[in-house]
């Protein structure tokens, strides 16, 4: 029995939340052969990429899986990570503002963005991004976490605490 692309990807998946990534790509690379424009094969291939710190591999994937399916948002989305984490910050804002204007009520996605501009220095953009991220996603700890140090760095001392209190309160420091 030939193996179909389906359980190779189903197969990848349980690779990877075991941390055996490259099983994973293996899989995934078998499975690609199979369907090549595959977008949700890619964007697998991307994440386990990542997780080897194989940072190009990762972009390469998620530009051929971002050209399969063009309006996928967490496709964009982790693009923008990658593309930033690699020092692409110009590409990796394109690639934030084009998931944002597909999903402007992304709390996620805004809070990546604000990563991004945190990282630039941009602290009242990565305000802004940060408190939407909030706004759309309550209980997101790590965009709170984001504003809490987005806020200290802007001299905000009071909305810092309350940031801090509220982390506090859900036994998260």
């Amino acid at each position: 029995m030939e193996d179909s692309a389906a359980y190779l990807n189903d197969t990848a998946v349980v690779l990877a939340a075991k941390g055996q990534h490259k099983e994973a790509i293996a899989c995934l690379k078998k499975a690609l052969r199979l369907e090549p424009k595959n977008s949700i094969l890619w964007f697998n291939l991307a994440l386990s990429s990542r997780a080897l710190g194989r940072l190009e591999e990762a972009r390469n994937a998620l530009l051929e899986a971002a050209k399969a399916k063009p309006l996928d948002v967490d496709t964009l989305d982790t693009l923008g990570v990658v593309l930033h984490e690699m020092g692409s910050d110009a590409a990796a804002e394109e690639a934030y503002r084009a998931a944002l204007e597909l999903s402007p009520g992304n709390g996620r996605v805004w809070n990546n963005y604000g990563v991004l501009q945190f990282g630039q220095s941009r602290f009242d953009d990565a305000r802004k991004s940060f408190e939407k991220a909030v706004a759309l996603v309550p209980d997101f700890d790590d965009a709170l976490y984001n504003l809490r140090d987005t806020y200290e760095a802007l001299g905000r001392v009071d909305d810092m605490k309350k940031c801090a209190d509220i982390l506090i309160r859900r036994g998260v420091h």
